[in-house]
């Protein structure tokens, strides 16, 4: 009986495969003319002739003993399987998209900005106060990035997070309570808050602030529903709207005057998180140094204990 056939050799630092293995281009490839539904696409978005994306396709299918795609009227379908296979090799390329990321923004550029992601009223009391993070961080250049949208720091979207909610859980994620933020109604001082025109906010944005100020409201009429705080803190300076805004931009304004003491209801845990995939940055650990600080001096602030309110029913 013949001996079996050795196994073909490797060379040096080849990994062992079972079988055999696709090579990431040759991934890249397919996924290309599955996005792309031509090779013509294809080569001009891999920056390949579209010979060489015809090569590597035919010796693909032959590798895998597979038809990937039909040709039809001006593109090429993908078979059945070709379109099991199109999805698989979407998450291929964003993995790998993602590990391109985590490693440029984990190398260590000594100018490389903080980007420092929150909601427009914590973004607001940074910008007050960037000059002083900055400083305090060692003169680090920081990035404030003014968005409710939730900016992904394991994929290096941003470095740090003002969140007050739904804190991740994940691994690589370090979160810490750095203050609470309360709110409270406010009017103009010169505006009778029996007469005011009332401003809520959408109920989509914050139900619970909606509920407290309808029911102050107390059946006067809804002017306008405005979600952002900051706004909102502007509808009452400028246009003597009654609604909420932050404490610290409410007690901070001479002009304004407190009706009520903030509820606890209206509050928000504000949160400061970071990444592993930027935690090995030293001027992003210097600026969470700074920013725990600014946190520090500024919860009273936060909290609204600095102002009694005056009564405005």
């Amino acid at each position: 009986m013949a001996e079996p056939a050795p196994p073909p050799s490797r060379r040096d630092g080849d990994l062992a495969s079972p079988g055999w293995d696709v090579s990431w281009d040759d991934i890249r490839v397919f996924n290309a003319i599955a996005v792309g539904g031509s090779m013509a696409v294809a080569a001009a978005q891999l920056g390949l002739s579209e010979a060489t994306v015809a090569r590597r396709l035919k010796a693909l299918e032959r590798d895998l003993g597979l038809q990937l795609f039909t040709r039809e009227a001006n593109r090429l379908a993908p078979t059945a399987i070709g379109l099991e296979l199109a999805a698989e090799a979407r998450e291929i390329e964003a993995a790998a998209h993602r590990f391109t990321i985590r490693a440029d923004v984990a190398r260590p550029l000594a100018n490389a900005p903080v980007r420092i992601t929150a909601t427009t009223s914590i973004s607001l009391l940074l910008t007050m106060h960037a000059t002083a993070i900055s400083a305090a961080a060692g003169g680090v250049e920081i990035v404030i990035l003014s968005t409710r949208s939730r900016l992904d720091l394991s994929r290096g979207e941003a470095d740090i997070a003002l969140r007050m909610s739904k804190v991740p859980t994940e691994p690589g994620y370090y979160a810490q309570k750095v203050g609470r933020l309360m709110q409270a109604l406010y009017v103009r001082r010169d505006i009778d808050p029996a007469s005011a025109p009332v401003i809520s906010v959408n109920r989509e944005t914050s139900s619970r602030i909606d509920d407290y100020i309808m029911a102050y409201a107390a059946g006067r009429p809804i002017a306008a529903r405005v979600g952002d705080s900051s706004a909102r803190y502007e509808s009452i300076r400028s246009a003597g709207a009654l609604s909420m805004a932050p404490c610290f931009m409410g007690d901070a304004d001479p002009g304004l005057v407190r009706l009520e003491p903030p509820p606890e209801q209206t509050g928000d845990d504000i949160y400061l998180i970071s990444h592993d995939v930027s935690r090995g940055r030293p001027s992003v650990i210097a600026v969470l140094t700074a920013l725990r600080r600014l946190f520090r001096e500024q919860r009273s602030r936060l909290a609204g204990d600095a102002v009694e309110a005056k009564p405005g029913r």
